[in-house]
């Protein structure tokens, strides 16, 4: 893997075949991260400069021999630049607290940009798996083979692995589903389903993705129609437990979805058609767009595609360009923005392109 290849390559979950039932445009990916820390080191936290880069050696040598990191690639974060940063945290290769660098701090990047391995994050390791679609068993598998790797991880006889925040001791795993579900917020039944979640499904979260204001630190805006649902326990809970009962709560969540789409399928010319094609024209013809708004119209449009209002979006086209429309891989690709202006209309050039592209 090249050095160029290992910024700019997108992420497997995103570029994967397309579903033949459709799934994927409801149930986008699943993920899994498994925190470690390895026996007679402090944690990242309170870890000096020297015990950080032995650990990074010690860790270093061991997955980088290991099935499946052969063919893999690693840098240290605080020789990447804050593009090449701002790149990989865009797409879930990297977290903003290992953005900020610092010593021993690596990222890791499997062959075929399936896996990340953080060292030196909150904990000494955490690896992140994902899969296309529903697949939180495979994401949870995945993601548990660092145990197989040979360390000498910290394990209490009561707790299980024991980790820098006591909230995921145990088996160290959260699972998570990330899900599309603009029919639920178009209806309005999104906070009864919330409500209903939350009595129905124990130890488990549903939150919306948000995204950072501009230069507001702190505030968020909604990040379109995007939900996750992810265990909230790790304890006495096994990964495989956790990737059952978060697949078991997303897949209802989907069958939801479907339901109120079949709704607002049979009631056209209503409300809910307009706001429709109000989005496939401000993609289709705006000439400046913040993230918030576009992905908001974004997932509109993709909702009227799926039920046939719309001409056909693809699925794989539609997570690439949820990506692509981000603030550094804008800049990769156009190279002359400078301020908030030249992002917003770099972005609307984007849709513009696009949406001319289908149709």
């Amino acid at each position: 893997m090249t050095p160029e290849t290992f910024i700019t390559s997108l992420p497997a979950w995103a570029l994967a075949p397309e579903m033949e039932n459709g799934a994927d445009s409801i149930t986008v990916m699943s993920g899994a991260r498994a925190r470690r820390n390895i026996a007679g080191f402090a944690f990242p936290r309170k870890c000096g400069k020297s015990g950080l880069y032995d650990l990074a050696a010690i860790t270093l040598d061991a997955i980088g021999q290991a099935d499946p990191w052969r063919g893999g690639d690693f840098r240290m974060v605080d020789k990447l630049g804050s593009m090449e940063r701002g790149l990989l945290a865009e797409v879930g290769m990297m977290t903003p607290l290992l953005a900020n660098g610092g010593p021993g701090r690596f990222v890791m990047r499997d062959e075929k940009s399936s896996m990340t391995c953080m060292i030196n994050e909150e904990d000494h390791i955490s690896v992140i798996a994902a899969r296309a679609g529903l697949d939180t068993r495979n994401a949870a598998e995945a993601a548990c083979k660092i145990d197989d790797v040979g360390l000498n991880f910290v394990n209490d006889s009561l707790l299980g692995y024991l980790t820098a925040n006591p909230s995921y001791a145990g088996s160290g795993v959260t699972v998570s589903v990330s899900l599309h579900l603009p029919a639920l917020e178009m209806s309005g039944d999104m906070p009864m389903v919330c409500d209903s979640f939350a009595r129905d499904w124990k130890n488990l979260s549903l939150n919306k993705l948000a995204a950072e204001k501009a230069g507001q630190i702190g505030q968020y805006d909604e990040f379109g129609s995007f939900f996750t649902v992810s265990n909230r326990t790790t304890l006495s809970t096994s990964p495989a437990e956790a990737a059952a009962r978060v697949s078991d709560a997303a897949g209802a969540l989907a069958s939801k979805e479907l339901f109120v789409r079949q709704k607002l399928l049979a009631s056209r010319g209503s409300d809910a058609e307009d706001a429709i094609w109000r989005a496939w024209g401000v993609l289709r013809h705006a000439r400046r767009l913040s993230l918030c708004e576009s992905i908001k119209m974004l997932s509109l449009a993709k909702l009227g595609s799926d039920l046939g209002i719309l001409p056909r979006i693809p699925n794989r086209d539609w997570k690439v360009l949820c990506i692509r429309v981000r603030k550094y891989h804008l800049m990769s690709e156009y190279g002359d923005i400078k301020n908030e202006s030249d992002e917003a209309s770099a972005r609307a050039e984007r849709f513009r392109e696009f949406m001319t592209r289908i149709g």
